[in-house]
């Protein structure tokens, strides 16, 4: 097992880069778990400053000028389009409501009624249409005979519900034990596509050498053999490094193990970690480059963590963004780590495809490798 152990002694040359993505994804594992533990999971409208300009000046238009007033700030403002904007601009102001004249019939007749001006920098601008719209259809219902009865409107807006949130799998999810499990294993992947790739190709760049080929040539040892024993120094390190991370989740959250289907992230993990083995080899055989190495690392382990939803997630993502995402073995792995299943069944075909790339990128790295062996 000599090319075994010297394999192993190259690799620990390395460990530095490797302890440094390591030390640094824990740590930031270390201030996530911190906030879970007191992630609040009830929703709170926020305040926003608006301003609103009346001028139907009747009892549904005072109505929702006062329901609004209730739930926000009111800024003054002018109706000119230019100021507004500026207002807007400058975050003196979220939004701005115009109520023109006419306003009661454009109700009635369900048409759009008010003018609005929001802040499109800002996602709670969406709570001041919603604001808007609850008022207006609330009062449309209570219209009859020529007459809006804002009173039932105010009432049936006071009332409230007791809402309980929980998670996919029914449990209460007040810590965020989930989200936390599932955001963990989901930038593991990025981690270990870019340390496979990164330590793993190094330590090849250096075993291939020129002078060490030659050597090997005209030792008694076979070729397969040689082989052999490289690939289990692979398997090794990565092996390794895969393990810390399972461990390191065990270490993190243990206790909340019970919560979360850990098996799901582990198996899921393990057969990542397989195709991004395979991926390495391919890589391995196309170059033997440190610096071009790294930055095919760098490439691929950030850019299929964009497309794949490690860094945004997938239900975000456009239809061409996702079928690219398709050609690599991370859309999958997220895709798992996000399902919610009741056994490995359930995505026994994300399973499989991450194992077909990790065959294709084999057979793809065995072509490029006879080719080298040829020249």
């Amino acid at each position: 097992m000599t090319v075994y152990r010297y394999f192993n002694k190259i690799a620990w040359n390395y460990k530095w880069p490797i302890l440094m993505y390591i030390i640094l994804f824990f740590i930031i594992c270390i201030i996530n778990s911190t906030g879970s533990k007191e992630k609040e999971m009830s929703f709170n409208e926020t305040r926003l400053n608006v301003g609103v300009i009346d001028r139907e000046n009747s009892q549904l238009s005072k109505g929702l000028r006062r329901y609004i007033e209730s739930r926000n700030n009111i800024v003054d403002t002018r109706e000119d389009e230019s100021y507004i904007k500026e207002q807007i601009f400058l975050e003196m102001a979220d939004a701005v409501i115009i109520i023109p004249e006419g306003f009661d019939e454009k109700v009635i007749n369900k048409e759009e009624a008010v003018i609005m001006y929001t802040d499109e920098r800002k996602p709670q601008s969406i709570q001041i249409h919603n604001q808007v719209n609850k008022y207006l259809s609330f009062a449309n219902i209570t219209y009859k005979d020529g007459v809006f009865n804002l009173e039932d409107v105010d009432s049936a807006l006071k009332e409230t519900v007791q809402v309980n949130v929980i998670d996919k799998q029914g449990k209460s999810n007040d810590n965020g034990v989930v989200d936390w499990f599932r955001n963990y294993f989901n930038y593991t992947g990025y981690i270990i596509l870019a340390i496979y790739i990164s330590a793993i190709g190094l330590v090849m760049s250096d075993f291939t050498d020129n002078n060490i080929e030659m050597r090997r040539r005209i030792s008694s040892r076979s070729f397969l053999r040689h082989n052999m024993e490289i690939y289990l120094g692979q398997l090794t390190i990565a092996s390794v490094i895969t393990l810390m991370f399972i461990m390191g989740s065990i270490i993190l959250m243990g206790k909340y193990l019970s919560n979360v289907q850990f098996t799901k992230y582990v198996v899921n993990l393990l057969v990542f970690s397989i195709a991004a083995l395979c991926l390495t080899f391919l890589v391995n055989n196309i170059t033997r480059n440190k610096y071009a190495i790294n930055a095919i690392s760098a490439v691929l382990s950030l850019g299929t963590s964009f497309i794949s939803g490690i860094i945004v997630p997938q239900e975000v993502l456009g239809e061409k963004v996702l079928m690219v995402a398709k050609f690599f073995p991370s859309y999958y792995f997220v895709k798992i780590n996000d399902s919610t299943i009741s056994s490995l069944l359930d995505v026994k075909n994300e399973l499989l495809m991450q194992l077909v790339f990790g065959v294709a990128f084999l057979l793809i790295g065995l072509i490029f490798s006879k080719r080298a062996q040829r020249a």
